[in-house]
Formats: structure tokens, C-alpha cells, sequence
């Protein structure tokens, strides 16, 4: 889980029976996730990594990487109509260079066969399709959206992206 704080993906992840390494780059928000991995009796391997720097120092590949990458939330607006007053109209180009960032040194970390998963909770495209489909050397084997939202249903975007055959 690349962008793992809060940390409801990675409990998520556990409760279904997966070895989760949970990545944040905020160490206070990975000390709440220690509070909250104890108080739930579960355990995962935390580490603090700002992936706007590169990919980790480590040379860990994991079969699967989630990156639920910071975004503008647009699509989560009918239960926090608060963010449109913090958005300004280039801010979901503005956020797609940097998901696109973290993506690419996230990427490195997925093993031969893997899976790179990257999902916004944004409806707009240049957070979600125009990333997914440009990682160079990758392609994007499925996806799911609730672009436009329906009902009571938050808008986010998905893609399974698998690494391109030489």
C-alpha cells in the first residue's frame, strides 16, 4: 500500500489475509497506523517514504502495488463539499504530474508478473485515465469507475496496470 495513511486499504488488505508493507510519506500519520494496527490485532510492515523523492532505497518487489495516490477528491464532494472551496480549476492537471511521479518510482517495486493498481477518488480524467495510460512500459489490463456518480455512490477511478511484453 504505497500511500497508506490513513490506513483503512491496508486493514482492508489484512482482514482478507495479505502480507501488507504499508508506505506513507508522513511519519506522525504511520504512528497512528502503529496505534490502530495494535489496537485491531493485526500487524503489517510500515515504513516512511516520500515517493516524490524516487523509488525506496530497498530493492523489495511486492507481487502487487497499490497506489491510492493523493488527489483532489472531486469525487468524494457530496460527502465533503468543503473541498470546492480548496480547489482552483488547474488543480487536477496540477495533481497528475505529481500522481504520475509516484506511479513511475512505485512501479519499480512491483515483482516480474505483478500488478501496479492505481486509483483516484477524482472523476476527472486527467487523474485518472490520461496517468494510467501513459506510464511508459505499462498497460492498463483492466479498470473500474463511477464516473459520473450515481445515487449515494462516491466517483473514483481504478486501473490494473501490467507491465508491456518486450
Amino acid at each position: 500500500d504505497a500511500c497508506a495513511a490513513p490506513g483503512g486499504k491496508t486493514f482492508r488488505m489484512i482482514e482478507g489475509g495479505l502480507e501488507v508493507t504499508a508506505v506513507d510519506s508522513v511519519r506522525d500519520r504511520l504512528s497512528l497506523m502503529t496505534e490502530n494496527l495494535k489496537r485491531l490485532n493485526m500487524d503489517a510492515a510500515l515504513r516512511c517514504h516520500d515517493w516524490l523523492s524516487g523509488p525506496m532505497a530497498t530493492q523489495d518487489t511486492f507481487d502487487a502495488v497499490l497506489v491510492d495516490a493523493p488527489c483532489t477528491a472531486l469525487g468524494v464532494v457530496r460527502r465533503h463539499p468543503e473541498i470546492l472551496w480548496r480547489r482552483q480549476p488547474g488543480d487536477p492537471a496540477t495533481m497528475s504530474i505529481s500522481q504520475r511521479v509516484i506511479l513511475k518510482h512505485a512501479a519499480k517495486h512491483v515483482k516480474a508478473g505483478g500488478v501496479l493498481i492505481y486509483a483516484v477518488c477524482s472523476t476527472e480524467p486527467e487523474e485518472g485515465s490520461a496517468v494510467a495510460q501513459t506510464l511508459k512500459g505499462w498497460t492498463v489490463a483492466n479498470r473500474w469507475s463511477s464516473v459520473p456518480p450515481q445515487g449515494d455512490e462516491d466517483g473514483f477511478q481504478a486501473f490494473v496496470l501490467r507491465r508491456k511484453e518486450d
